[in-house]
């Protein structure tokens, strides 16, 4: 599943204080218990997608020690 890039704008009903408190604490437990399920699948997407970027090619340095001369001394 991919996320959407541009949501349609939300039409946000006015609500009182206190109900905006309660559905806030409501989602705020809700992620808590998605993320504590899913915590291994999100986790292995994220270091999936990071060692990916790690290994590109315009991301790999070059070794900067490869012309430097074993019996030189260093400074």
């Amino acid at each position: 599943m991919t996320p959407q890039r541009n949501p349609a704008p939300l039409s946000w009903p006015e609500l009182p204080d206190e109900s905006v408190v309660e559905l806030h604490c409501l989602l705020n437990d809700f992620l808590m218990l998605f993320e504590s399920h899913y915590f291994a699948q999100i986790d292995r997407y994220f270091r999936e997608r990071s060692r990916e970027n790690l290994t590109e090619p315009g991301f790999v340095q070059p070794d900067l020690f490869q012309s430097v001369d074993p019996n030189e001394p260093p400074f």
